[in-house]
Parts: structure tokens; C-alpha cells; sequence
């Protein structure tokens, strides 16, 4: 269960793109996928790029991840904290 920027998993960080309108763009080489999203009026793109992982990300990985998406990482964050029961 990801805690502020700690033990998230490829299944969580796709998740959160999904949940944040991004999409399955690419696969790129060895484990990478591109994921992006499209600007207003189609205009425009932010692509993320995540490499498949059976470990959590470092979080200097997940910051780079973050900033790659233009979401703030406070929304990460209160996304994570949401998912705990």
C-alpha cells in the first residue's frame, strides 16, 4: 500500500494515470512503457515514462514519475492516502 512517496507499485502509479486520465501509449525498451495524456482540445500531451516493476520505486523515481505527469505531488499523496481502509 503506497504511503506518501513510498511502496508504490507499477500497479498503483498505473492506476493513479488511469484514474488521472492518462493512457497506454508505448512499450519502449526492455521493461518501459510511455503513458500519456492528452491536453485540452486534444492539443498538447504529458507522457510519463514507467518502467514495470515487481518492487516498489525508489522515490527519487517516483518524484521524476510526478513531475513527468504535471500533477502535483500533494494529489499523489492524498490519492495514496485515500486508498487505505
Amino acid at each position: 500500500m503506497p504511503r506518501n512517496l513510498y511502496n508504490w507499485s507499477y500497479r498503483d502509479v498505473t492506476r493513479f494515470l488511469k484514474e488521472h486520465e492518462f493512457e497506454f501509449l508505448e512499450s519502449k525498451r526492455g521493461s518501459h512503457e510511455l503513458w500519456r495524456k492528452l491536453g485540452e482540445n486534444r492539443i498538447g500531451e504529458r507522457v510519463v515514462e514507467v518502467n514495470f516493476t515487481h518492487t516498489s520505486y525508489p522515490p527519487k523515481t517516483l518524484k521524476t514519475m510526478i513531475h513527468q505527469s504535471g500533477i502535483a505531488k500533494e494529489v499523489w499523496i492524498k490519492w495514496a492516502g485515500g486508498k487505505r481502509k
